[in-house]
Formats: C-alpha cells, structure tokens, sequence
C-alpha cells in the first residue's frame, strides 16, 4: 500500500534542504511584520460600562420566573443605578460592602436614657403573683385540697398519728407525706407516700405553682384560652389542657339538687337556640356537610341535626339557674328535668309555648304569656307590679351568648361544657373575682380519684364527647 507523507514531513524536508544548500546570503527565518502587537489599555467608558451593565441586568430578569402580581406590586423595583455605584468603586470595596455585616448597635444619647422607661424591669413579670412566694401559694392550695387535714388517696385515712409529712420542700413547699396503714399494708406503689395533688386531675403536672393560680384565676373571669397563654406566658397547649380540665370538672360537679323546695318559690322557663355546629375532627365525629361560607342564617327553633342546639334553662328568683343542653325541645325531653329541680305546687312561669302545657296537669301553678300577641307581662293580683313574665331568664341568654362569643365558634359536642362553665360562674356572679377563683380551684380537686385518671384520658383523646352527652 502506497503511503501518502504528511505535512509534518514535507516541511521537515524543506528545512532541511534550506538549511543544506549553499549560499552566500543569510536568510530570515521569521518576518519582523508577523510579530503580533502589544497589549495596550484601552480606555476606560463609563457609559459603555453602565449599558453593558443594564444588558446584563435585563437578561437576568428575564431569565427569572415570574412572581405573582401581588408581590410584583409590593415589591420595590431594583435601580441600576446602585450596582452602578458600586461598579465605580474598586473590587476590594465591592467585596467588601457586598458582605453581610451584623448590625452594630449604636450608644444611646443621654436624651434618649432619660425618656426610657424606668419600670421596664417590673413591666417583665407577670402580675402581684410573681411578689408571693411559692411556699404561700402550696399552703393556700393545700387548704383547699385538705379543708380538714391531710387525707391519705389511697385509702382514706385521716388520722394523724398514721400520717407522717416526710419532706416538706418537696417542689418548692408542696409537701410529701407517708401513710403508715399503705407502708405496713405493702403498698405496691411508692411505700404509702402521696402528696396533695395525688389522684386529682393535677397530679403530675409540670407547671408551677404561680401559672396554676394565673391560669385558675384567667378562667374564673371567662378569659379566652390564647389570651391567658399570653398573660402566664406558657404555651397555648397548656391553657387549653387546663381549661378542659376545668369545664370537665365544672360539668361533673354540677348540682343535681332541687332548684326549689319551698311552694313560694318562683320558677321562670325558657328556651335559647345557640348555633355550633362541628369544627374539624371534635369528639371524633366527621364533618359531613360542605363549608359554611358566611355562617348559618336559619331563624326559628333549632335541633342538634340543623347545627341549632337548643339550651333548656331554669331560674329561681333570687336563686340559682340550670341550664341543660338538649337534642330537641318537646315535652318528653323536659319533663323529666323538671319534675327533679322544681318542687311540686311552686310557682312556674313561661311563654305560650306548647310544650309547657303538661305543667299544670303535673300540679304546678302554671302562668304564662303569650309573646306572640305582644304580651310579655301580666299583672294578676292588680298592686301595679307585673308578676308573671319570664324575662330573667332572658337576661340570662344574653350574658350566655357575650360567653360563647368570646371563643370564637364552639363546637356542638363540647357546648355542654361551655354551658356548665357559664352556669358555674352566673350562679356566684355577686362573689369577688377571688373567691370565684377558690372555688374553680375546689372543683377542679374535689374530681374523685377513680373518676380523674378517666377524665385525664378523655381530654387527651377523641373520646372527649363522652364528658358531654347531649339529653334526648
């Protein structure tokens, strides 16, 4: 096969010969004019340097994606100008200025140290509360815990020679006591060893004391959840567990006592349609209905299936007042309420509603007024004072919707709660905010221990509802 030489070859051979061949002469190897010409500076422009620049900024904005109109609007627009100006300085200064920098803080002038607020330090705390110490407030819950001497949870005892406080510093003033009968008895446990808050519903809890006392008292005055959080600065979890705790021991508290026992007593009947309907997962029932856009607008009487829970509720004059959250009003539902807190012979007034019409078969002295016709009062012994009317338990419905209004939208399964709390709080309306906090604090320790560790478990689970059964 014939080989073709390469280029490299054919020149190699021409050097040769020219290197080879004789002559007088010397011949160039390189012309001087193929030399290539020196580097130069060329001069600086500043306005092909600042539309180069703008070049460059316009490509990496359309390469961006674009933003929503909304934040387009909000957004303030870039100005070339600032890069320019940092193009002017030199590349040190740029690395410079484009690093970030922690802001340095700037002494204050002595106009603005006079005009700070001197109590800033006391603005930091809490309240009187944080002034008391903590062994004070152990002392006084104790009290309510053990209003006759210490009492052993286990199993009851309540002699003194049998009970031995064996570490009073135990959380700060708490206490721990030891049973002799539980230790002797081999206790399983901790030898007979309980402390105040064992088998209630606060037992281990991790807050101290002061924040119970806040949070006690934020629930007495009908706060809101979110807002007793801020006051006692703790978590919102943790108000919201307490406050369950507290309309779930309100709720099995509640007195089941005669509203009346005397025949002179008067009873005035109504009824109030609170809207509330389900709220996510509550009591583990699904939400099986599309969302209400703008709230439910239905008037009239309500049912638990239309989202309008009716509210049965019974006042003394100058007494109490029970409050019953039902299924339905009809008179099989009332009846058996009624005939357990009103005396037999007393005095029961309402309106012209149907269901009441039993009343006076059943034996009481029955007046009503019919709100239909415009009558709202009635004046029957003829001394100028218009007797029979119902419109105390009116006033109540009132003060119960300024309640329920404060949370925002309750869910029909825990309503019954929400009632019990404002029954709780209406019926010791005319004691002082301190004593209505003693007695939250009462309720919530006076829980039986076998009913608390089921009470604990409910709040913490879906199986709430069940505290809560809705009658009819």
């Amino acid at each position: 096969m014939k080989r073709t030489p390469g280029p490299w070859t054919i020149v190699l051979a021409i050097l040769l010969i020219v290197t080879l061949s004789p002559t007088d002469q010397q011949m160039l190897m390189w012309d001087v004019g193929l030399m290539p010409l020196g580097r130069t500076r060329q001069h600086r422009n500043p306005r092909r340097n600042r539309e180069r620049w703008a070049r460059r900024l316009g490509a990496w904005r359309r390469r961006r994606p674009l933003a929503p109109k909304r934040k387009r609007r909000m957004k303030r627009p870039v100005r070339p100008r600032v890069i320019w100006a940092h193009h002017r300085q030199t590349p040190a200064h740029f690395r410079a200025v484009s690093k970030r920098r922690a802001p340095q803080k700037v002494p204050a002038s002595p106009q603005r140290m006079a005009t700070e607020d001197p109590l800033a330090d006391l603005r930091q705390g809490r309240g009187l509360i944080d002034l008391i110490e903590e062994r004070t407030l152990w002392a006084m819950l104790r009290r309510i815990v053990w209003p006759n001497g210490p009492v052993c949870p286990h199993c009851g005892e309540k002699e003194l020679d049998y009970l031995k406080e064996i570490n009073p510093d135990y959380r700060g003033g708490l206490g721990r006591w030891q049973c002799r009968v539980c230790a002797e008895a081999g206790d399983p446990g901790q030898g007979g060893t309980f402390t105040p808050l064992t088998g209630t519903v606060l037992a281990g809890m991790r807050i101290d004391v002061r924040t119970v006392w806040l949070i006690a008292a934020s629930f007495a005055q009908g706060q809101a959840s979110v807002e007793t959080a801020k006051e006692a600065q703790v978590n919102r979890h943790t108000t919201d567990r307490l406050f369950r705790l507290c309309r779930a021991a309100l709720y099995e508290g509640r007195s089941t006592e005669p509203l009346t026992l005397r025949v002179e007593d008067i009873v005035e009947m109504d009824e109030v349609y609170i809207t509330a309907g389900l709220k996510g997962h509550a009591g583990g029932l699904e939400l099986e209905r599309e969302p209400r856009t703008r709230g439910l607008k239905r008037r009239g009487r309500g049912t638990w299936e239309s989202d309008r829970l009716p509210v049965f509720g019974l006042i003394c004059r100058g007494g109490e007042v029970r409050l019953f959250v039902l299924r339905n009003v009809q008179t099989e539902t009332i009846r058996p309420i009624v005939e357990q807190m009103v005396q037999r012979g007393a005095h029961v007034y309402t309106d012209g509603y149907c269901i009441y019409h039993f009343l006076s078969r059943q034996g009481y002295q029955h007046q009503s007024v019919n709100h239909g016709g415009g009558e709202y009062a009635l004046d029957l012994d003829g001394d100028g004072q218009c007797e029979v009317h119902c419109n105390t338990v009116e006033c109540t419905w009132s003060w119960l919707r300024q309640m329920v209004r404060t949370y925002r939208g309750v869910s029909k399964v825990y309503l019954p709660l929400y009632v019990a709390q404002f029954e709780f709080l209406y019926n010791r309306r005319h004691q002082n905010h301190w004593n209505r906090t003693l007695d939250v604090l009462q309720m919530l320790c006076r829980v039986e221990a076998t009913r608390a560790a089921e009470l604990l478990r409910q709040v913490e689970t879906a199986e709430f509802a069940e505290v809560c059964p809705v009658a009819g």
